[in-house]
């Protein structure tokens, strides 16, 4: 199968360029504006906003006047994560693009996310405005920013640029499914402070890592019972009896995303060598037979340091075991199941993001947690619990601060929605069988829709997506086809 022959071709096409411009969160401006001059180029009215928000518009096929408007939705930012080792630049690299090697009905990307979430989405709407045999009543096309890291561009749009009733938002990931719903999430951004220590000379030094876990989109996948790798870190230095100190720790690069490694620069008496190798391989291995198949690939490892890569600096270790306690008391993971609603997540939370190191004498550590549910009230309790936690490492002299980067409402499900009834109908008589009508654990842009455009029905449709968020993800080829059929069909009756 050639690559470049892919149909359909128009959708690859746009797909390819997309991929061929670095567009990870907080870095879509070049994308956006690429996207300007392609529209301009072709007569389709757009414009960008403050917010780097791209609006198209294409008035109504010859006929379709009178039909209602159609919004199509997507956002330009993906999730950056690569493999271990990789000296991939998300704001400055492309990404590669290929077959999956194993099954050549997939595509994958060479050693780093592949941005189909939501570059397919993009690309659907982008070949359908070029696509002038398509009847379709007024369109536009709205591509939002910053969607994977606090839905910036969607907390931005204003009541009047946009006039459609009707919103599609592409940023499904199952071509079976409709979903017409999603949770709500709370990121909490947290800064614990203590002053360091000098160190005594006589420390032996070891960069203790965990590696090699599967990690995953912190929504879909979190119910898989996979490791947090900063977690996972934190609790294996946290059972050793022997005296630490922490230097530096990090894991995980985003909130959505479930850590796949963390590692941490670890410095004990030189007496106390053996003792706490012995009980961290220990425990290493235990912690390996109980993940089983559910992370396979789990790593953990002590490399010793030389003597010129030791610090000077680091926190004292009855600092550093009350940060492992305050840590290890946070909830992680999956926390509620829908009770009515069976394999469906109800709440979660993850600890995405930790960077801790010491500079002017300080040890800082910065975090980011995210919880969802489709429950506000439980969303708003498991909130303030992971605060409430965070918060008690004052109790042992560190001082805290903390903030929410974003809020997002969830996505209350209509299932007597006129949109919902028509997109069943066609996708019916496309496909030969019903679709599953659903609600999703993963945020949606439609959550903050909702409240501010409580006019708009609205449905989230796309092909078949798999591990986003991780250097994993691969996108159906048949699937995008499928998708796309069923985009251009709802279109010419809606």
């Amino acid at each position: 199968m050639d690559m470049h022959a892919l149909e359909p071709r128009s959708v690859w096409t746009h797909f390819f360029t997309i991929c061929s411009i670095p567009h990870p969160s907080h870095y879509e401006k070049a994308l956006g504006t690429e996207l300007l001059s392609w529209a301009h180029a072709r007569g389709i009215h757009a414009v960008m906003d403050s917010a780097g928000n791209v609006i198209m518009k294409k008035p109504a096929s010859a006929g379709k006047e009178g039909a209602r408007g159609v919004i199509l939705q997507a956002h330009l930012d993906m999730v950056p994560q690569a493999m271990t080792g990789s000296a991939h630049d998300f704001t400055r690299d492309p990404i590669r693009p290929r077959l999956d090697p194993v099954n050549s009905g997939w595509l994958v990307a060479t050693g780093t996310t592949l941005g189909s979430d939501n570059g397919i989405g993009v690309a659907m709407a982008m070949a359908i405005l070029e696509d002038d045999t398509l009847a379709h009543g007024p369109l536009e096309c709205l591509f939002t920013t910053n969607e994977e890291d606090g839905m910036d561009g969607a907390r931005a749009i204003e009541q009047g640029p946009l006039t459609g009733e009707l919103l599609l938002n592409l940023d499904g990931e199952d071509d079976a499914e409709l979903t017409i719903g999603c949770a709500g999430a709370i990121r909490t951004a947290a800064v614990l402070a203590r002053p360091a220590q000098v160190v005594p000379q006589q420390f032996a030094w070891f960069e203790a890592s965990v590696s090699g876990l599967l990690g995953g989109h912190s929504g879909v996948d979190i119910d898989k019972g996979r490791a947090n790798a900063t977690l996972a870190l934190v609790g294996l230095l946290a059972k050793s009896r022997e005296p630490l100190s922490l230097a530096s720790i990090s894991g995980g690069t985003a909130a959505n995303a479930i850590p796949r490694e963390a590692r941490a620069l670890i410095g004990l008496a030189m007496d106390r060598v053996n003792a706490f190798q012995n009980e961290f391989h220990s425990e290493a291995t235990a912690l390996r037979i109980a993940l089983g198949d559910r992370d396979p690939g789990f790593t953990a490892s002590l490399e010793p340091q030389t003597a010129e890569a030791s610090p000077r600096q680091a926190l004292a270790p009855a600092d550093t075991e009350a940060l492992f306690a305050v840590l290890g008391a946070l909830p992680n993971g999956l926390v509620a199941m829908e009770p009515d609603m069976p394999g469906l997540i109800r709440t979660s939370l993850n600890l995405g993001r930790l960077s801790g190191s010491v500079a002017a004498g300080q040890f800082k550590l910065d975090t980011l947690v995210m919880v969802r549910s489709s429950s506000d009230t439980e969303k708003e309790g498991l909130g303030a619990t992971v605060e409430k936690r965070l918060a008690g490492a004052a109790d042992h002299g560190w001082s805290v601060s903390q903030s929410r980067p974003s809020v997002t409402p969830a996505w209350t499900p209509n299932s007597a929605s006129p949109l919902l009834a028509e997109t069943k109908t066609v996708y019916r008589e496309l496909f030969g069988k019903d679709p599953r009508v659903t609600s999703t654990h993963g945020g949606l842009e439609t959550g903050l829709f909702r409240p501010r455009f409580p006019a708009w029905d609205m449905i989230s449709i796309g092909p078949n997506i798999r591990y986003p968020h991780s250097p994993d993800e691969r996108v159906e080829i048949a699937s995008v086809a499928r998708s796309y059929r069923f985009v251009r069909e709802l279109l010419t009756r809606l």
